[in-house]
């Protein structure tokens, strides 16, 4: 047989390769595939080189310039899978007009980073480019919606988005502010309890292999993971406003499956199948299927309720269910979806309730602790508004500090360095894109109308990447240090104020977030009170070490695990805090 001729009776597993090293280098097949695949890279290389220059369309417009690529098909999803924030980053310096345009699969994505493109983008009218296209899609891929019910999503669709005004306005909001704060001024005492035993443990501390241990200094602390500690109290306090109370206490491993599903939140957004060999995608696709089963059981529950039928002896407090899921409800009923549509529907509400702000929340706890200086100066800020006090002592049991007063919306206005830690915080540790579907060829201009306009085409995609504007150093000095003071304006009166500035972690126009204003006074109120509540030190006493970036949908995520020691603040006497470990 051709090729073999090289062949020898040879032992072992060297001779073996030897042979097959020869046939490979010397069988002209191997040499022609070899051939055609190069032939291949280099002519879609060349090709798409020769189609990346970006057009004058006429004299104030242009097409959008393309990043040449090498893999046919594939295009840049090599580039993203690898290094997705190096590589789009490189871009950022390369196509410094503030856009350019990628191919994932053949479908093109134009990207823009400036603040100018992105306003302009989030502020097209639907006609134009369309973002209830993507949010349809992912409804059926990520979140579970049936798709043979698909006709009623749509009918519900204009009542849905009118129940949000539970979320925006008061007196609505208002009220969630206040149940919110109401629980976390009560419950932040026992971020940890200092018990052995898990029986008597908190469910925020069981996912955080909490255990009792002693400082340098011999004093008592808790050392437990930050990471779930943080973001499971958030969730577990924040939520009965959302939800009732009845819905955490049948279900308090509920969370546990919503950060397995938000882990596999963009492999599900693919529309792969379960069975797909991607372990995390699987763990994501038993996620769900638990989430949506768990969800289901409470509409259950909730239609019995408002059918006038005994829902069940776990089931007496559903009327403390927040207006926002009340109203939801009877959205539900009216336009007939089923039960596994209704838990889809409330899948995707927790999700957006909590995969983002609980995560800042532990992002700004890092930020603030990090900086003994600034911990300090927050402190100062905020205490006139979160007024801690030592409480009489009876029968000779040390009781915890409790708050006198805890004013929410003096937090959220009159301290602007809790704020611009806030906000700075959104800027470096959040990596959030909003994306639109061109519906027809039109023109996008900046609002500077001496910019050049860029011509998008019908079937494109447009993506607002905010976070190459958060990290662009020609808009922040030194944009990957944390500046807590960074945001922070004098008036004229030399009042002190914060603000977003040009960041827009939350989006804009008609698909803005709607649940933005609660999730920044969630933010303020739970870190505040953890600040003024609890010490926290690295487990060691060591030099606190930042946590890396772990690309998620919005707020980063960490695959670190970082171990700290807590213990409660001391009062010195009526009125002052020791603040010294």
């Amino acid at each position: 047989m051709a090729g073999f001729d090289d062949f020898s009776p040879v032992d072992g597993q060297a001779g073996l390769q030897n042979a097959y090293g020869k046939y490979r280098l010397t069988h002209p097949s191997a040499w022609m595939i070899c051939g055609a695949l190069l032939f291949l890279v280099l002519a879609t290389r060349f090709i798409s080189g020769r189609r990346a220059e970006s057009v004058q369309v006429n004299d104030t417009t242009q097409t959008v310039p393309a990043v040449p690529y090498w893999l046919p098909f594939l295009g840049h999803i090599p580039s993203m899978a690898t290094d997705a924030d190096r590589f789009v980053k490189g871009l950022r310096t390369s196509y410094a007009q503030g856009i350019f345009a990628l191919n994932f699969g053949g479908t093109r994505h134009n990207v823009m980073y400036t603040p100018g493109l992105a306003t302009a983008l989030l502020n097209q009218k639907h006609t134009f480019a369309d973002s209830d296209k993507v949010a349809r899609g992912l409804m059926q891929s990520v979140f579970g919606f049936p798709a043979q019910e698909m006709d009623k999503y749509d009918a519900a669709l204009a009542d849905l988005m009118t129940c949000y005004k539970y979320l925006t306005s008061d007196p609505e909001l208002g009220d969630m502010v206040r149940r919110t704060a109401d629980r976390l001024r009560v419950t932040v005492k026992d971020l940890v309890t200092f018990n052995d035993s898990v029986v008597d443990q908190m469910q925020w501390e069981r996912s955080s292999d909490v255990r009792i241990t002693k400082d340098k200094r011999g004093k008592q602390v808790m050392e437990a993971s930050l990471l779930p500690l943080i973001r499971d109290y958030t969730a577990h306090t924040a939520n009965p406003a959302i939800m009732g109370t009845d819905f955490l206490a049948n279900f308090p491993e509920f969370f546990d499956h919503m950060w397995n599903f938000d882990r596999g939140f963009l492999l599900l957004a693919t529309g792969l199948p379960r069975w797909a060999p991607i372990p995390m995608l699987t763990r994501a696709h038993i996620a769900r299927k638990r989430l949506l089963d768990t969800i289901g059981v409470y509409h259950e529950a909730m239609e019995k309720e408002a059918n006038g039928e005994d829902p069940g002896p776990k089931w007496t407090s559903l009327d403390d269910a927040g207006k926002l899921v009340q109203a939801r409800m009877e959205v539900y009923r009216k336009h007939k979806l089923s039960i596994r549509a209704r838990a889809s529907l409330e899948n995707s509400l927790m999700w957006a309730s909590n995969a983002n702000s609980d995560m800042l929340v532990f992002w700004m706890i890092n930020r603030i602790y990090a900086d003994k200086a600034l911990l300090e100066m927050i402190r100062e800020e905020i205490a006139p508004f979160a007024q801690l006090v030592e409480p009489e002592q009876e029968f000779k049991v040390d009781e915890p500090p409790r708050f006198e007063s805890f004013d929410v919306e003096g937090l959220c206005n009159q301290c602007p360095l809790l704020k611009s830690c806030y906000v700075e915080c959104l800027r470096l540790d959040t990596a959030s894109w909003s994306l639109k579907v061109v519906q027809q060829d039109f023109v996008l201009q900046s609002r500077d109308k001496e910019e050049r306009g860029w011509l998008l085409r019908k079937g494109d995609y447009a993506h607002a990447a905010h976070d190459l504007h958060n990290t662009d150093p020609k808009h922040f000095q030194d944009p990957l240090v944390f500046k807590a003071d960074r945001h922070i304006k004098e008036d004229d009166d030399k009042k002190k104020t914060a603000d977003l500035g040009s960041i827009r972690p939350y989006g804009g126009g008609t698909s803005m977030c709607k649940g933005r204003v609660f999730a920044f006074k969630e933010c303020m109120m739970f870190t505040a009170a953890i600040v003024s509540m609890w010490e926290i030190e690295s487990a060691g006493g060591g030099p606190w070490k930042m946590p890396r970036h772990r690309k998620a949908t919005g707020v980063y995520g960490t695959s670190d695990n970082p171990r700290v020691w807590l213990r409660r603040r001391v009062l010195e006497k009526p009125g002052t805090i020791d603040a010294n470990m």
